[in-house]
């Protein structure tokens, strides 16, 4: 029974290393009025791409921009969709390959008849290289 009870223990325990360790995995969420996230807190060095999914603040047939920028305010990379009616759901990825290591933030845009909706991360993502 001791036995039994130890290696209960030690499962649970091993199981809580292993999640608690994983929290960089975690998908990163966004303020605004458009919400968003991205697919992880930390790409490392075996990340291909930085996928952003999320849901537009309105239906609407126009675009919206997808943005990429470091953490000094200048954009690395930008994706302009074009967006049909029928689905305010979206899904944009990013290489990773010419990113340089360091901190980034991710906004979204859309636009309307002289109105703006957007969305960014409520923290940095970071890229590790």
């Amino acid at each position: 029974m001791k036995k039994l009870v130890m290696t209960l223990f030690t499962a649970a325990l091993l199981g809580v290393a292993i999640f608690a360790g994983g929290s960089e995995a975690l998908a990163m969420d966004s303020k605004g009025t458009i919400k968003f996230k991205t697919d992880a807190n930390t790409y490392t060095k075996r990340a291909t791409s930085i996928v952003v999914t999320g849901t537009l603040a309105r239906d609407l047939d126009n675009g919206f921009s997808v943005i990429i920028l470091n953490n000094k305010g200048k954009v690395i990379a930008r994706k302009d969709i074009l967006h049909s009616i029928g689905s305010r759901n979206f899904r944009v990825s990013f290489s990773t390959k010419n990113l340089p290591a360091g901190k980034y933030d991710v906004q979204v845009g859309q636009d309307w008849g002289g109105r703006y909706w957007s969305g960014e991360l409520k923290h940095y993502i970071t890229v590790q290289h």
